[in-house]
């Protein structure tokens, strides 16, 4: 990736370097997710569908009125939560004996949970207001209500461990829903049918007050006017009248007195007040028997069971008679009453037709029209009363059931195959996102732009992977990689060993140094086996093929190696060169590479420690001011900057420092912490460049971008 681009390539090898982290996530995601969703109890989920008809509905008014959609809207809205109300889930519960269900029984936390395992706690003991509370609020949450749409429909589900269950309780959820509409209906009508039912007596009492004064002027007007008219027939209308009252006044004491009598079983003043024939009889009968059974010792002698049941069918045909006789007092009082309003009607008439005073008539028509007005309201609030009292027995549901719910056949939740599906996808993104987070921030450096980022270091080349050497001219096995660049110049590798010489010499070409001066390039990394010595010896010969002449020191005094990339033995000169003091003898120590022109000074053997010296020594400072004057270029390699401080030691002398950096093993913060260390440690006018080492190439891809340039 360079300048914001995004290289589908190294995204690829990012992967398949990571790819046992990746699958590591993969597999861990899974299987928890896996064990997780195995462990879950199953829930099932039944769904009644109840369609509400927005309407108003009147079965004694066939017409329908004309709902606005923004009504029908709200309307719909308000019903989905009058399904959940506290109301409807209170009958829910006890229509369904749900508060004796263990799944609605309170649950105790986690916590509470663990310290009653470990015998911390003790369960918890939970009153029936706070079983009734916690079983509200299982069922609350287990049921979900919705609109479909913009439909009339109302979705009713409920989630339970059984299937049965779950559609038990969404049916029995729309059953309480719609009686409780229907009793609420019946409950606002009846509440307006109280209150009209009030101001239906206060209009009863009202008419029978303005008829009472009316028949009172009309009775009081009458005498004055007969004596002022001479009219006789006004007069004897109004006696009739006043006698007509009278016999009312006394039928209407005499029925109440009855039915008093009636209701304590005093038969005696029943038929004394009715005067009845067949009641007195009837009553002297019930004497006799009465005697009998009292004369009868024998309270359980079929005798006396006979005078009982005879006794008892005698005081039923008793009050089967005063009933009947009552029913003809009550027509006599309602005949009674008829002839008093034709009375009063035709004394209103009368009294009319004359000529009274102006006052008389104006009070009169006052009264007169009183009356017909509070007849009037009466007769209309009464007639709206029974039509309210008609309507409340003959509320229907605005709502009905569509579709009753029924057991479902597989279990909602979880749902296993989705939940393993969904935690495969979220492991392969967390384990591409943690594979890339540890590559690009945490892990190794995997590209020449990665590492320029990460240390803000110029990179100057990089180096393609080779797995082998490969073979000489000759067919023989080459010894080591850095026969290459002599032995194959035109490989990609050889290639990428002069652009790292070219770079380096258009570096140093800026500097000013003194007359015969040579070139130091101090060759480091951070880690070990990081190819800083290969390296070294390549660059070594890349110089002396190019004519310049050149010196390669192996200053790794603790494990050297360049005489392993030689192919040639360990030699102990250099450390005996250090350790004497001499300055003679510089020229003994050299031997000369067999593939190019360069000399190089080699190390001794590892397991040879009393012949190292101390790479701080006086003596190795006059071996590279000797180098320094004999040859154009002084190649140092050094120790790993992160395992000793030899290089920092050796950085004094270098114009240029090449930390050789591993595609994919050395880690960030190492090299980071090595160039942190070093940077300090070189001159002002040094240069420090990287170069990443073993870097995988695809050989098609290389041919594809420069054809037949490489020939490897």
């Amino acid at each position: 990736m360079h300048n914001g681009e995004f290289d589908i390539r190294t995204a690829l090898g990012t992967i398949r370097r990571q790819s046992w982290l990746i699958l590591l996530v993969f597999v861990v995601t899974v299987g928890l997710a896996a064990v997780v969703a195995l462990s879950l109890e199953p829930s099932y989920r039944a769904t009644a569908v109840v369609m509400v008809d927005t309407a108003e509905k009147n079965l004694l008014d066939p017409t329908t009125p004309t709902v606005s959609a923004a009504a029908d809207n709200s309307r719909m809205e308000s019903e989905v939560a009058i399904v959940r109300s506290e109301t409807n889930v209170d009958a829910v519960l006890q229509e369904a004996a749900l508060l004796d269900d263990p799944d609605f029984f309170p649950r105790e936390g986690l916590r509470r949970q663990i310290m009653i395992l470990l015998g911390l706690a003790e369960p918890s003991q939970y009153t029936i207001v706070e079983r009734q509370q916690d079983a509200a609020r299982i069922l609350r949450n287990s049921t979900s209500v919705q609109r479909q749409g913009l439909t009339y429909l109302l979705n009713i589900s409920v989630n339970a461990p059984a299937p049965e269950k779950a559609a038990m309780i969404a049916n029995t959820f729309a059953e309480v829903y719609i009686r409780n509409q229907v009793e609420s209906k019946i409950n606002r009508v009846m509440a307006g049918r109280d209150i009209l039912f009030e101001r239906v007596e206060d209009a009863r009492e009202g008419l029978i007050d303005s008829e009472q004064a009316f028949s009172d002027f009309v009775l009081t007007s009458a005498t004055t006017v007969a004596e002022a008219t001479g009219r006789t027939d006004i007069e004897q209308l109004r006696l009739v009248l006043e006698a007509s009252i009278s016999e009312r006044d006394r039928l209407t004491e005499q029925l109440e007195l009855v039915q008093a009598s009636l209701a304590a079983s005093d038969w005696t003043v029943v038929a004394d007040t009715l005067q009845s024939q067949s009641l007195i009889e009837l009553r002297d009968r019930q004497a006799e028997l009465e005697a009998e059974l009292e004369a009868n010792a024998q309270g359980s002698s079929p005798q006396a069971v006979q005078l009982r049941a005879e006794l008892l069918a005698l005081t039923e045909q008793l009050r089967t008679q005063a009933n009947s006789e009552l029913e003809i007092l009550r027509q006599q009082i309602a005949d009674q009453r008829a002839r008093e309003s034709d009375t009063q009607l035709q004394l209103r008439s009368s009294i009319l037709t004359t000529n009274l005073p102006p006052e008389v008539l104006a009070n009169m028509y006052e009264l007169q029209q009183n009356a017909e007005i509070a007849r009037t309201q009466y007769e209309q609030m009464l007639t709206r009363l029974r039509d309210i009292e008609a309507q409340a027995f003959l509320q229907v549901a605005d709502s009905r059931v569509m579709s009753a719910a029924v057991p479902p056949s597989s279990s909602s939740f979880p749902n296993v195959p989705f939940i393993i599906f969904a935690a495969g996808l979220g492991g392969l993104v967390l384990g591409t996102g943690l594979a890339f987070g540890r590559e690009h921030f945490i892990g190794s450096i995997v590209s020449a732009d990665h590492l320029a980022a990460v240390t803000g270091t110029p990179v100057i080349a990089t180096v393609p992977q080779r797995n082998s050497p490969g073979k000489a001219p000759d067919g023989s096995k080459r010894h080591s990689l850095s026969a290459i660049i002599v032995q194959d110049p035109y490989s990609s590798f050889a290639e990428a060993i002069r652009r790292i010489r070219v770079s380096i010499d258009q570096s140093t070409r800026q500097l000013r140094r003194e007359p015969h001066s040579a070139d130091v390039l101090l060759v480091s990394s951070a880690n070990a086996q990081e190819g800083k010595t290969t390296m070294a010896v390549s660059l070594a010969r890349a110089y002396a093929i190019s004519g310049k002449s050149t010196l390669l020191i192996d200053a790794d005094l603790r494990w050297p190696n360049v005489h392993k990339e030689l192919g040639v033995p360990p030699s102990p000169a250099l450390s005996h060169y250090l350790l004497s003091g001499k300055r003679n003898g510089f020229d003994q120590i050299m031997i000369a590479d067999k593939l190019s022109p360069a000399k190089i000074i080699v190390g001794s053997d590892p397991a040879q420690r009393e012949a190292r010296a101390p790479i701080s020594s006086e003596m190795l400072s006059n071996l590279i001011d000797s180098a320094i004057t004999r040859f154009d270029v002084v190649i140092v390699d050094t120790p790993p900057v992160g395992a000793l401080v030899d290089a920092l030691y050796l950085a004094q002398y270098a114009d240029t420092v090449l930390m050789i950096v591993k595609h994919g093993r050395t880690r960030q913060r190492e090299i980071r912490a090595a160039l942190h260390e070093i940077e300090p440690a070189t001159k002002e006018t040094a240069s420090i460049f990287c170069a990443l080492n073993g870097q995988p190439i695809s050989r098609a891809n290389n041919k594809r971008r420069f054809k037949n340039y490489y020939l490897d």
